[in-house]
């Protein structure tokens, strides 16, 4: 239990110490704004699109999906998230143009990386409403499922 406690409370220092720099994280009053239930940061421009998130637990683990929107180009995005996930202790399995085996389904790009037996999946695509006036906007769409 305290080797737990003690591996999170490096993991939300090493996020503090790499973030708040960046400054990207800060929503309103300096709060870093993380993913519901998956402790990921939000790109700065962001919001989680909050009828979209699933969670449930199995015998094997937990299954996260949730989904974000917001106006950045998705090679940002993409760029982003390859930088800031191994602070949070995600090892890369890959990142790339969306070729990968987790990545099935249209993306602009893709990453995958492991921890603590989880696998985090990241689609970032680039949509437009057909029909509508307003620039198009970048879908993030994140999965957690055990391995």
């Amino acid at each position: 239990m305290l080797h737990g406690a003690h591996i999170y409370l490096k993991r939300v220092l090493l996020l503090a110490f790499i973030l708040v720099p960046v400054g990207n994280l800060h929503a309103g009053a300096g709060q870093t704004v993380l993913l519901s239930d998956l402790d990921i940061p939000l790109m700065q421009g962001f919001d989680e699109e909050q009828d979209s998130r699933v969670m449930f637990d199995t015998p094997e683990g937990r299954i996260v999906e949730a989904r974000a929107s917001g106006p950045q180009e998705p090679v940002r995005v993409f760029n982003y998230y390859r930088r800031v996930l191994p602070s949070l202790s995600w090892h890369n399995i890959s990142g790339q143009p969306a070729t990968v085996k987790n990545c099935n389904g249209p993306a602009t790009f893709c990453i995958s990386a492991r921890r603590d037996g989880e696998i985090l999946t990241i689609k970032i695509s680039r949509i437009k409403k057909s029909g509508e006036k307003s620039a198009a906007r970048t879908i993030i769409y994140f999965s957690v499922s055990p391995e």
